[in-house]
């Protein structure tokens, strides 16, 4: 049973993580492998260096301990799935199966060529072979068949979308029934609504972003070579509770598409930037002046914070790439990202669900990476609209073997421009995602938006739309985590009758806790409140909207 929504924050949370809400971010709390689970194929002396990155005298509060459980059975197949990544980039055909199976795991090329929808576009192979293997193998379209709803052979643009509350309300019918579970890592998603998502992950699928982003970094031509004097990546949050670890990278070499190298693991940290995630403030300084990251990532308000953060205290980061997603990247963020360092700064588009979709260099147009990825544009209906024409993204991809996605809405909206001919990049233009919003405390200070995302789940609000007045005043409309239907719509001060019970009042308090304000709670439906479209964060405070 969750604690009480005006508990005092737990004694043994370190000062970043004040609210009793958020005590799954208690140091090491759900520790359950040792380092030879985590990282079956890291070398003795790779563990030393990574025991030694744990214990820096000026490392954060770790909360956490996760490794990326590669085999060395995984390793030719991300190997070999880098090699994938390459030859799509370059027009290439993708060539035979990467890992030899008969199942479609991770890394699986399926047969090349092209079919045709109802629609009247060509599809690759691989989503008319996935329509015909989700309905043998998938419960949700082997229902449908059985139903005669639509069948193995159905064109893609006959099925119907898919949106997260399906996700949520029943995620086992999305997962084959004929793959090995014994290896399922869990991701969580909260989407553009609010509502967190489970999702099924396989070791070499998440591995394969590694790839991806080798990739990437090499295409904007930058050099990743590790060092091991230095972090090789740094995934940077600035917040006050969040997940820390430090890990090893034992999959680096093969991302590269190259066989094992004599080059030294490379290391990377997951780090808070909030003061109050280390044991001395100026620990961070320290921290990151002496590991220097090669590539840092994260969502824009941190790098940006990053970037202040290096030129007020003088610690001559010099990374090779910057790497910005979650959130909009705007041209002068950017710029600024570009003044700091020098570096090239790629945009990644995508959702844990989905994986990576999209990406850029530049301020120009996203470019569709080179996974097994298909995208189309349907209106709010559901239905196509003719290439270069405004709508919904909606993504069907089948590289992670747990969880592929038919026609996936993501809430986001873009117009899509294809190639004329064969080859050629497919370009998302004017894409409108999630923009970096922050909020203004009562004391002055700026609370972030992934903030507000903790205490709200924590308080069982399914979904949820938050703005903060000019005035400072936030109004929150949520969809309590409640069967549908089953919530009165109503508004009122937080906590005040009309608030639509427990989840609202919990959420109301918490929220006036975490921002000092008032806050007034309206309640409604999933209907109402729209299927990710709608903004969940704004701001009417001067600097407060990206």
């Amino acid at each position: 049973m969750p604690p009480a929504p005006d508990a005092p924050p737990s004694p043994d949370l370190p000062s970043g993580v004040p609210d009793a809400l958020l005590g799954e971010y208690a140091p090491f709390g759900n520790v359950a492998l040792d380092d030879a689970e985590r990282w079956p194929t890291l070398t003795p002396d790779g563990a030393a260096r990574l025991d030694a990155l744990r214990h820096h005298p000026a490392a954060p509060v770790w909360v956490h301990a996760t490794g990326d459980r590669l085999t060395a059975d995984d390793l030719p197949v991300l190997a070999a799935t880098a090699r994938r990544f390459a030859g799509a980039d370059s027009g290439r055909d993708a060539g035979p199966r990467d890992d030899g199976r008969d199942d479609a795991g991770p890394g699986a090329a399926l047969r090349t060529g092209t079919s045709r929808t109802t629609a009247g576009r060509d599809v690759p192979a691989w989503v008319t072979d996935l329509v015909e293997r989700a309905h043998t193998v998938v419960p949700r379209y082997r229902r449908a068949r059985d139903q005669r709803r639509s069948h193995a052979r159905s064109p893609l643009d006959d099925l119907p979308p898919v949106t997260r509350d399906d996700l949520r309300a029943d995620l086992a019918s999305f997962v084959p029934v004929d793959v090995d579970l014994s290896r399922v890592l869990e991701g969580t998603s909260s989407g553009s609504t609010g509502a967190a998502v489970v999702v099924p992950l396989h070791p070499v699928a998440v591995a394969a972003d590694l790839a991806l982003l080798h990739l990437l970094v090499r295409d904007a031509g930058a050099a990743w070579v590790p060092h091991e004097d230095r972090l090789g990546l740094a995934n940077l949050v600035d917040q006050r509770a969040a997940f820390t670890y430090a890990s090893a990278m034992t999959g680096f070499d093969a991302a590269s598409g190259r066989a094992a190298s004599d080059v030294a693991v490379p290391l990377m940290a997951r780090v808070n930037l909030d003061p109050g995630a280390w044991r001395d403030p100026a620990d961070r300084s320290t921290f990151l002046r002496g590991t220097d990251p090669q590539v840092l990532s994260s969502s824009p308000l941190p790098l940006l914070a990053l970037a202040d953060l290096d030129a007020r205290e003088g610690l001559g980061l010099h990374p090779v790439a910057v790497v910005s997603g979650a959130a909009h990247l705007t041209p002068p963020a950017r710029a600024r990202l570009r003044a700091a360092w020098g570096v090239p700064v790629i945009d990644l588009y995508g959702l844990r669900e989905t994986g990576a979709v999209a990406s850029r260099a530049d301020d120009g147009p996203f470019v569709v990476v080179p996974r097994r990825v298909w995208v189309e544009i349907l209106s709010d209906d559901g239905t196509p609209v003719p290439d270069g024409s405004p709508g919904e993204v909606v993504v069907t991809t089948d590289e992670n073997p747990y969880l592929p996605l038919l026609r996936y809405r993501t809430g986001d909206r873009a117009r899509l421009v294809r190639p004329h001919g064969p080859g050629g990049r497919v370009e998302l233009h004017d894409l409108e995602g999630r923009s970096p919003v922050r909020y203004l405390h009562a004391d002055g200070r700026w609370l972030g938006s992934v903030d507000a995302t903790q205490v709200l789940q924590a308080a069982g609000i399914a979904a949820w739309q938050l703005h903060q007045r000019a005035d400072g005043t936030i109004d929150l409309t949520v969809v309590p985590d409640a069967p549908a239907g089953g919530a009165p719509s109503g508004h009122g001060p937080g906590g005040a009758s009309g608030s639509g019970g427990p989840a609202a009042g919990s959420a109301a308090h918490a929220l006036r806790r975490w921002i000092g304000r008032d806050v007034v709670v309206t309640v409604t439906t999933p209907a109402r409140l729209g299927h990710g479209r709608a903004r969940r964060y704004s701001s009417d405070v001067p600097s407060g909207q990206a």
